[in-house]
């Protein structure tokens, strides 16, 4: 995918963020929430390995490898990078903040509604920090 795609992408996933801290309700915005954070960790990921230019050609990272572990996705990702994930400069943070994002996500889509925010917060902040780690889109 074009960095310009990724970046629309994560422009989507920022506003809806914002539309749920201006609503000062993040519980009712916690199906949205769940899987645009999850799609946005993504998206930085792979804007973040285009910019270091180690990802092959026609490869896609898939936000379920966030919540295999930590040794997992980087696993998966070595089949597509061009040089092993422990020389990526940053890698590992990532995806230890991706981790934070995807925990629990498939029960904040599906299960019952959360009693308080803390995990919404919780997720926020994890995809933050990955957005000021990756940079502008």
């Amino acid at each position: 995918m074009r960095e310009e795609k990724h970046r629309d992408i994560i422009a989507e996933v920022d506003s809806t963020i914002r539309e749920a801290l201006q609503s000062k309700n993040l519980l009712a915005h916690q199906r949205r929430l769940a899987a645009m954070l999850s799609l946005g960790a993504q998206q930085l990921l792979e804007v973040y390995l285009h910019r270091l230019h180690v990802i092959k050609p026609g490869t896609a990272v898939k936000h379920e490898w966030f919540g295999m572990g930590v040794e997992n996705p980087s696993r998966k990702l070595a089949a597509m990078l061009t040089r092993p994930p422990g020389e990526v400069p940053g890698l590992a943070e990532l995806l230890v903040l991706a981790r934070v994002v995807e925990e629990g996500r498939n029960d904040l889509l599906y299960g019952s509604p959360l009693s308080d925010d803390e995990a919404l917060r919780k997720k926020i902040d994890a995809y933050m920090h990955m957005r000021r780690q990756v940079g502008g889109p």
